[in-house]
């Protein structure tokens, strides 16, 4: 069953309505072999078949969630990610200095979130991204020049040597992931919500995490996959999707029934993380 952004569909009251003429039409089309033909062909237009490509797994290195800024972690080269995940009232500085990082658009973003919460962990995200970033970058985080797309698709490029990073920022319950890379990334973390049809299985989440980690990656570009494809066991998977490109999907374990995806536009050879147990591969941490 193909899985489709609601975006990519047209609203019902847009479709046009068909007079008694153009029933007639494709009814007397059905008496004809050829004429039916074409028009079961206007009718369902071919779909584009995507499809699973070989990819080799990629290395794990853990480092653990700690206040002082792992040694000798260079900014994501090509084929490098790197993972954060932080509870959402964890910061490596006290709340008002990394507040004081904060651009004033940031501050204004902050201030306009309908609810203390929802303001409280945007807020830790970009505080960690700026941290993260400034370190890589070897400059204040204050100074990082974070372009912002306005859906947590982030933009850092070093204020030297001009090297670039793409960020995502994804939350989930408790939790705030933050995805790096050269490369365009996108994250999906799905949380099962209150009350949530008896059919919503961890599969079906695991599914939605990793079609929604393509959609964000896209940015939101209409993508019509099929389901099928999305239900590999293999937690690391390389997708090609014709028109939109190669992909690498990877699975990101989380507490209890999360799940979490992140798509990659390149072929992933390192994955640093930090914040997951170490001495677990990463595909199979339940915590």
């Amino acid at each position: 069953m193909p899985l489709e952004l609601d975006l990519a569909a047209p609203a019902a009251s847009s479709a046009p309505v068909r007079d008694s003429g153009d029933a007639c039409a494709i009814e007397d089309a059905i008496e004809f072999p050829a004429a039916r033909a074409l028009a079961e062909h206007v009718q369902q237009p071919a779909r584009v078949e995507h499809a699973i490509v070989a990819a080799a797994a990629p290395t794990f290195l853990s480092h653990p969630l700690t206040r002082h800024y792992p040694r000798k972690t260079a900014a994501p080269r090509a084929g490098e990610l790197h993972l954060w995940r932080f509870r959402c009232e964890w910061l490596p500085v006290p709340v008002q200095e990394g507040e004081s990082w904060l651009s004033k658009t940031e501050r204004e973003r902050a201030r306009l979130h309908p609810n203390a919460a929802l303001r409280k962990r945007f807020i830790g995200g970009r505080v960690v991204a700026r941290w993260i970033v400034g370190h890589l970058f070897e400059c204040e985080p204050r100074v990082v020049d974070l372009q912002d797309d306005g859906s947590e698709k982030l933009h850092a490029r070093h204020p030297h040597d001009g090297h670039g990073v793409t960020i995502d920022i994804a939350y989930g319950g408790i939790w705030i992931v933050i995805g790096m890379a050269s490369v365009t990334l996108g994250l999906s973390v799905v949380v099962p919500s209150p009350g949530a049809a008896p059919d919503e299985t961890p599969e079906k989440s695991r599914r939605r995490a990793r079609y929604g980690s393509l959609c964000n990656a896209l940015r939101y570009a209409p993508v019509d996959i099929d389901g099928d494809l999305l239900s590999s066991d293999i937690a690391s998977c390389a997708f090609d999707l014709a028109e939109h490109g190669r992909w690498h999907v990877l699975d990101l374990p989380m507490s209890g029934k999360i799940r979490a995806a992140v798509a990659l536009a390149q072929p992933l050879t390192l994955v640093r993380t930090f914040g997951w147990p170490k001495g677990l591969a990463l595909g199979q941490l339940t915590d």
